[in-house]
Order: structure tokens, then C-alpha cells, then sequence
């Protein structure tokens, strides 16, 4: 009997899906892509019958209904789809209306906790890029969202003149000498100074400096950067949703 379970995380440009089986990820089932793809895994058998569905979805109420709508078709099963609490995974929300905490945030920090303990930062990257901060006790301590390096790229092409790059090919935080490398080095200073203002924030206040969790699509791109200790996990919402999915 298959006793896998599938997990979907449905973002805003893109969906990314994995196996999971007894509570570990199967990370060579890893796929990513648009809708399409998705489809193309399931009907190619990428995907086989699972045991049960789990889905954590940013992408609206519309979109979502779609993906479920299609994996009850194609296995006849009922997909859950998670949803922000007030607490889950030994962490209480900082917002007032928990609920709206966007629920690929909410999963990644539970991954984190669930994962590397705490205090913890979670600096994801993607569309947009999110910071979230949790304290010893497992209080998240709010966090910050802004734009991620791609959105970026794509505000400074909608708004100006600027011969705006394509995708972000240069690695370095340091004056250009190129309109091009002027934005790329621009974009990467941004994203890293936001999260430097983060942490030491988050460090005063809870007087010693949490583990940095870096995850999303963009953090391969930014990861050379860094030049202080972090761990790269590009699971977190997996790792959440499995946490969640089983309570």
C-alpha cells in the first residue's frame, strides 16, 4: 500500500511539489514549474497515487480550487489545504489576526523551528522577499516583507528608462560601472542590507544572535554574498506542511 503523501506549495508565480513518506521528504520527487508541468508529472506517473494531498497555496482562492479541483480528478482524493494559525509547531503568531499571515510564511518558519530550533531567522527569497524572526520561547516576533530581487528587476524595467537586465547574472556589492551592474549590484544591496537592519534588530532584542535560515527560489543568487554563517534549506514550507499536516 503506498504511503506517500503529496505535498503542493502553490506560490505566485509557480507551483513546487514533493513525496513525502513516514514523516521524511523525498527529495528526488522535487518538481517545480507552472501548472502545466504539474500536470504533465502527474500523467506521466512522476507522480503516482498518493496517500493524501497537502497544499498550502498563495495564489488565491480561484487558483487554488483549480489545482485541488484537478489532483481530486486525477486520484480521487480530498486535498487539505493548510491554513495560518495562532500557534502550530511550538510557535505562537505574532499577528493579531493570525489568519492572515500568508501560509508559505507561517510553514517556513514552523519548518525552521521544527528543523534548527530556536531563536531563529528565516530569510526567504521569492517574489517577494520575506524576513520572520522567532525568540527562544517560540514567539515569532513579527517580520518584514519586501521586494524580491526579480520584482525588482521587474518595478525598475515597468518605471523607467533604464536598460534593465533581464535576470540577475553579477554577484557583488560594490559601485558598478555599467548601467547593468549598477542595478544587479544595486538589487543585491537592497535585499542584504534589509536583512542586516533584521538581524541586528533581532539580536538586541533578544541579546544574542539567532541561526539565519536562508530559503526560496532567488537564494542561490544571493547566497555567495553572504560573509556570515547561515544554513541554506531550500525545503521549509515542505518541512512545515509536513509538520502541520499530521497534527
Amino acid at each position: 500500500m503506498n504511503k506517500e503523501t503529496l505535498l503542493i506549495d502553490q506560490g505566485n508565480t509557480r507551483l513546487k511539489w514533493m513525496l513525502a513518506r513516514g514523516g521524511e521528504l523525498l527529495a528526488e520527487s522535487a518538481g517545480q514549474g507552472g501548472s502545466r508541468e504539474f500536470v504533465d508529472a502527474c500523467r506521466t506517473g512522476r507522480l503516482h497515487q498518493p496517500r493524501s494531498i497537502l497544499l498550502s497555496s498563495v495564489a488565491g482562492n480561484l487558483a487554488a480550487k483549480e489545482l485541488a479541483d484537478f489532483c481530486e480528478s486525477q486520484w480521487g482524493l480530498n486535498v487539505h489545504r493548510l491554513k495560518s494559525a495562532e500557534q502550530g509547531g511550538g510557535v505562537r503568531s505574532a499577528y493579531a489576526e493570525p489568519g492572515t499571515l500568508g501560509i508559505d510564511r507561517w510553514l517556513a518558519i514552523i519548518g525552521a523551528v521544527g528543523r534548527y530550533g530556536k531563536p531563529v531567522v528565516i530569510w526567504d527569497l521569492g517574489t517577494a522577499t520575506t524576513l520572520d524572526a522567532v525568540d527562544e520561547t517560540g514567539q515569532h516576533l513579527g517580520g518584514m516583507i519586501y521586494p524580491g530581487p526579480a520584482t525588482m528587476l521587474r518595478a525598475l524595467d515597468r518605471d523607467t528608462r533604464l536598460s534593465v537586465p533581464e535576470h540577475l547574472a553579477g554577484a557583488a556589492i560594490a559601485p558598478g560601472r555599467s548601467t547593468a551592474s549598477c542595478i544587479e549590484n544595486g538589487v543585491f544591496a537592497a535585499q542584504i542590507g534589509a536583512l542586516n537592519q533584521f538581524l541586528r534588530h533581532t539580536t538586541e532584542a533578544l541579546g544574542s544572535e539567532p541561526k539565519l535560515i536562508v530559503t526560496g527560489g532567488a537564494a542561490g543568487e544571493i547566497l555567495p554574498l553572504l560573509d556570515f554563517e547561515h544554513i541554506h534549506d531550500p525545503w521549509l514550507v515542505f518541512r512545515g506542511m509536513l509538520r502541520e499536516g499530521i497534527r
